[in-house]
Formats: C-alpha cells, sequence, structure tokens
C-alpha cells in the first residue's frame, strides 16, 4: 500500500511522453481546473501506467527492463495504441518508464496497473490530471499544461534503466475494430 509520502511524490511528478507522430512533451501537475490545450486528434483518455518497482519496492535494472517488456506485451495483446512515457520527480533524475496508453478506459488502465504490482495510475483527460489508486478508492485530481521535454544530458544509470530500456518502441495503432 502506498504511503502518504509515496501519494506526495505521485502528486509532483511530471510525465514525459514520446509519441511517434509529434514532438516529445511533458505532462505538468498544476491547479484544479487548470489545463492546456489538447492535442489535436488525441482520443481521451490517455492512462500512464508502469511496471517498474511494484509496491514501492526499487528493484534493478535488468529486472525492471524485464517487467516494461512485459507490460508492453500485455498492451500490444490487447491491440491498444501506446507511446513510451516516463514518470519523473523533478528533484531527482529517477524515472520510471510505462506506456501512456491513448484512449484506454480508467478501468482498464487501473486493472492493468493493478496486476502489475502497482499502487497508482494516471488518468490525462481534456480536464484534468488525475493520480487513481489501484488498491482503494483514493485519487488525487489536478489541472495539468505540457511543456517541451527539456533536453537534459543522460549520465548512465541514472535513471535506472537496463540498456535499450530508455526509449522503448510505441505500440502500434490498434487494428479495426478493437479498442
Amino acid at each position: 500500500m502506498a504511503t502518504e509520502d509515496d501519494w506526495a511524490a505521485y502528486r509532483a511528478a511530471v510525465v514525459d511522453v514520446v509519441p511517434p507522430d509529434r514532438p516529445e512533451f511533458r505532462i505538468v501537475p498544476a491547479i484544479p481546473g487548470t489545463s492546456g490545450p489538447w492535442p489535436e486528434g488525441l482520443a481521451a483518455p490517455v492512462v500512464v501506467v508502469t511496471a517498474w518497482n511494484p509496491d514501492s519496492v526499487r528493484l534493478g535494472p535488468e529486472e525492471n527492463a524485464a517487467r516494461h517488456r512485459a507490460l508492453v506485451a500485455e498492451l500490444a495483446e490487447l491491440g491498444v495504441q501506446w507511446w513510451p512515457a516516463s514518470g519523473r520527480d523533478l528533484g531527482s533524475r529517477h524515472a520510471e518508464h510505462g506506456a501512456a496508453v491513448v484512449g484506454l478506459s480508467e478501468a482498464d488502465g487501473v486493472r492493468i496497473g493493478r496486476s502489475h504490482g502497482q499502487a497508482a495510475v494516471y488518468v490525462w483527460t481534456p480536464t484534468a490530471w488525475e493520480v487513481v489508486s489501484c488498491t482503494d478508492e483514493q485519487r488525487h485530481t489536478a489541472g495539468w499544461y505540457l511543456t517541451a521535454v527539456p533536453e537534459e544530458p543522460e549520465e548512465p544509470g541514472t535513471t535506472g534503466a537496463a540498456p535499450g530500456a530508455e526509449r522503448p518502441r510505441a505500440g502500434e495503432p490498434p487494428a479495426a475494430g478493437s479498442r
């Protein structure tokens, strides 16, 4: 179960998203009621989920990379469109890689997060940025705005990612008739 310190970190985290057809962007939490222009042609909601560090236990880079591959395989099986995403605390170099799943329902996002041992997922809509618990009814609703992802030189090992895990390939759009 996530602690109050965990929830404070979730509320303050930014998420960097790497879509295949437009520049990378960062989702930044803001005061409730604030929202930027919604990206053109983007189906809502977008659910951000990771498989890294289940139950808030820090794992090694290889184990996190293997868990990420399992998440990506599950998303491929579901036939959903997803983009690489990384949640990070701006006060540290730590990031957790995951997926921004386009058009996925909140309930499905919570189910996927729970199945990968996560305490919460992010749900992004045109009007809100929410942290939604995978274990109980807790949620935090904020506003949001977008910025460009700043160019930061990465030092080896600073994100805890295994080689090749920093920029996973985006998932293919869903086939006609899939969700």
